[in-house]
């Protein structure tokens, strides 16, 4: 069966934003507001190559860029040619949501769409019957109970309250009630720290040192199973020189393709900000959302990538894609 390359929505314009109030970064428009007058901030720290970040691609060279595989790192859909076309049976979800003040909406449209994506996934994976779901929050969650107040340890306590452990421990299976283990698990409120460490986040909450015995999340992340992240922010991961997750989109990709073994064996999806137009009303308090450059840059990268606009009122539409994706590599999953 040929693998299917799901490709990220290419980014026209692009660029990182000046600070918003209240710790919410949004896009920076011209005078009267209006989206075909943005404009990326000038002299954006992004742009000096010699930090080891990498520069956006001008517009005319964005076709190129996406299509091109990253000199040193493993090439995508690295899957053998004998592989058998039996799909996946094991799937594991890690949802990584922003717990910065500006997030209250989209964590409620998360936990809104959540059914119809779990039931969408039970639907179209005929073969997968095993679930492990988790929930990290972009920093420290000090909600959590001692000592798994740390980044990248699984949720199991929220702003609604006490929620786990489940069945299988600190994460959420099919044993275990699935719409109110996750309503809770999602419910992480606002108070996190505004330096956001999207992306660390996910790759600590999937190391072997969270994954020990004893540990945190201890037997979430299986070697067996399709990996599923889910990563939901309202900022850029990095936006601020000097903070965010340590390194930058190649080196992320790098890391999630050694952690898992094999690059299709990885989907991931992303709500973030879009350029414009977009769902996002800038104009009002935490309506808006910072372009999210270096997000979509890591899921551009991967074979299984797509990425949603976070402003949309409904992430119905965006999960219902999703699986197609999710479907696609399944069917194509293959065991290290």
């Amino acid at each position: 069966m040929p693998v299917i390359a799901h490709r990220v929505r290419r980014l026209g314009l692009l660029g990182m934003l000046g600070m918003a109030s209240a710790g919410c970064q949004q896009v920076s428009y011209g005078d009267d507001g209006r989206d075909d007058d943005w404009q990326p901030a000038p002299n954006a720290w992004w742009e000096d190559t010699d930090s080891g970040n990498e520069p956006p691609p001008p517009d005319d060279e964005a076709d190129e860029s996406d299509e091109a595989t990253d000199e040193g790192l493993p090439p995508k859909l690295d899957t053998p040619d004998d592989k058998p076309e039996t799909p996946c049976s094991v799937v594991d979800l890690l949802f990584v949501i922003d717990n910065s003040n500006s997030m209250s909406a989209e964590q409620a449209n998360l936990i809104a769409s959540f059914d119809g994506f779990i039931a969408g996934i039970q639907a179209n994976l005929d073969e997968a019957n095993d679930y492990h779901i988790g929930v990290v929050t972009t920093d420290a969650y000090a909600l959590n109970d001692a000592p798994c107040q740390q980044l990248g340890a699984l949720v199991t306590s929220s702003a609604a309250g006490p929620c786990g452990p489940w069945a299988a421990g600190r994460f959420i299976s099919l044993a275990d009630d699935l719409a109110p283990a996750f309503t809770c698990a999602a419910n992480i409120g606002g108070n996190g720290d505004t330096d956001e460490h999207q992306i660390e986040a996910a790759l600590r909450a999937i190391s072997p040192e969270l994954g020990a015995p004893g540990a945190c999340n201890e037997g979430f992340i299986r070697d067996d199973a399709l990996l599923v992240l889910v990563l939901i922010t309202d900022e850029d991961d990095g936006a601020v020189f000097n903070q965010g997750s340590p390194g930058g989109p190649s080196d992320w990709f790098a890391e999630f393709v050694a952690r898992k073994g094999i690059e299709s064996n990885v989907v991931m999806l992303a709500l973030g900000g879009l350029p414009p137009p977009n769902a996002c009303n800038n104009a009002e308090p935490f309506e808006g959302a910072q372009i999210t450059y270096r997000v979509a840059q890591l899921v551009n990268k991967f074979s299984y990538g797509q990425m949603g606009d976070v402003c949309a009122d409904d992430y119905s539409a965006f999960f219902a894609d999703a699986l197609e994706v999710i479907h696609d590599a399944c069917n194509n999953f293959t065991e290290g």
